[in-house]
This record gives structure tokens, sequence and C-alpha cells, in this order.
């Protein structure tokens, strides 16, 4: 089963995908349309970086490109805000395998 696919079943869920400001262009909301996401997923921008600096998931040292870009990162929250699973990559070539993410939405009471 793809992450979708899960997704497509939790009528409820909502992914708030966290980018620096300078992320965010036309491409990005292309690729959420092309997966049929956009009733699940909701754009935070985040000026200057400051939650990506705060939640300690900055990129050290990137590139200019990379400015204020966070490394991939995800948090499963239920919905009391509580943390139910993290996920953070140096390298972004290397993605989260749906399964982990399908198993912590399982796993929320």
């Amino acid at each position: 089963m793809e992450l979708r696919d899960a997704i497509a079943k939790q009528p409820d869920l909502v992914v708030l995908w966290v980018m620096a400001d300078n992320q965010i262009n036309e491409r990005t909301r292309v690729f959420i349309d092309e997966y049929g996401l956009r009733k699940h997923v909701r754009f935070l921008s985040d000026e200057s970086s400051a939650l990506i600096q705060r939640l300690g998931i900055l990129r050290p040292n990137p590139e200019p490109v990379e400015a204020g870009v966070p490394h991939p990162t995800t948090f499963v929250l239920d919905r009391e805000g509580i943390v139910r699973f993290v996920d953070a990559r140096e390298d972004f070539h290397i993605w989260l395998d749906p399964s982990l993410v399908i198993e912590a939405l399982a796993a929320i009471p």
C-alpha cells in the first residue's frame, strides 16, 4: 500500500508541510496536485526558517540555494498534538519508508 492510499483512508488527516519560504513555488504545488493530496496538505511558509530553527532541523553549512532549508523530517502527531513519530534525515536522497508512517498512523489511539 502506498502512503497516498493510506492518507486517503484517513478523512480527518491533515498533512502540514513546513517549508522554508524560499522553497515554496509552483513546482511544489504541482507535485501535491499530481498526487491528489491537496485536500489533505496545508503549506506553511516558514519565514526566515524560524520554526525550522526551533525544531533543530536546519541544515548546517548549506549551499546558497539551500539556505534556511530543513533536513527532511517527518513528524506524526495525534489529535492532541502529541508527537507519536519522528524521522529526520540528513540525506534528502534517502526517503522515509512509507510503511513506517502507515504504522505510526495505525498506532494512534
